[in-house]
């Protein structure tokens, strides 16, 4: 009986194996983001104490409780660092398939009206 490999359950004879040698193992482990905030954040907006001075928050789960209690939705749930999730979608759509088909339909009619623009010119002039 050949041996198997417990991090692929495949036969040790058929590839490689071993730590990170293996093809169904993976390869990264999981981010993991802390709960903590070190030296915490100062809120002075929406989220801030009752009589308006700014509040400090040391743990990212303080922060979505005193949303859930005034009833807000985080900020980054709606902006990513660099762009916000509506761009991100559009921009995603923008490299799809169906993108790449109605682009080249509207490059192909531009050229078109281009060409039947320059075939008028060229009646007019005669």
């Amino acid at each position: 009986m050949t041996p198997i490999c417990d991090r692929c359950y495949r036969p040790i004879d058929q590839g490689d194996h071993g730590l990170y040698l293996c093809p169904l193992q993976p390869r990264r482990a999981a981010a993991v983001r802390p709960d903590n905030i070190p030296g915490g954040v100062l809120i002075e907006h929406g989220i801030c104490n009752d009589d308006g001075t700014p509040r400090r928050y040391d743990s990212y789960s303080a922060i979505d409780r005193a949303c859930a209690e005034k009833g807000y939705r985080r900020w980054s749930e709606y902006y990513s660092e660099d762009r916000t999730k509506p761009a991100r979608e559009q921009m995603e759509w923008q490299q799809s398939g169906e993108a790449t088909r109605l682009r080249k339909q509207n490059e192909d009619k531009a050229r078109e009206q281009t060409w039947a623009q320059g075939e008028q010119l060229r009646r007019a002039r005669r």
